[in-house]
């Protein structure tokens, strides 16, 4: 098998396995190398860029400046944690409906979205909670 099918294999399996949401590359990259044999990191991004364009996996930017990749699946959007800076996949709040409702009011045609919350994830939420407790 060429090489660059098996970094493509192996970044879709790492994201198949649930351990993180978004991927960076770096975390992409470092995750390869600790689980065995890996490409370089120039590798991983032609194979991370290939697989975006086949529409097997999605890139998302972010504010921060850096990619992230996810596998395609049923439209979500994302909250980033300020805290920890974790991408947690939440239910899309914008409906059909909006969309239609917005296209109406603008003029415009909108293809796709993609809605990034800022916050606190589940587990900082809590130690924020704990932490505020002890004051």
């Amino acid at each position: 098998m060429p090489r660059k099918a098996r970094i493509s294999d192996a970044l879709v399996g790492l994201m198949k396995g649930g351990e993180r949401h978004a991927w960076t590359l770096d975390e992409l990259h470092a995750e390869l190398v600790r689980r065995g044999p890996a490409g370089d990191f120039s590798s991983v991004f032609r194979a991370a860029e290939k697989l975006a364009g086949d529409g097997t996996i999605r890139k998302i930017l972010f504010e921060d400046g850096r990619a992230r990749f996810e596998l395609v699946g049923a439209h979500h959007d994302h909250l980033h944690c300020v805290r920890c800076a974790r991408i947690v996949p939440v239910p899309c709040v914008i409906g059909q409906r909006d969309i239609l409702a917005l296209e109406r009011k603008t003029g415009v045609a909108i293809t796709e979205h993609h809605l990034v919350l800022n916050g606190l994830c589940r587990e900082c939420r809590v130690l924020g909670t704990a932490a505020e407790a002890r004051r």
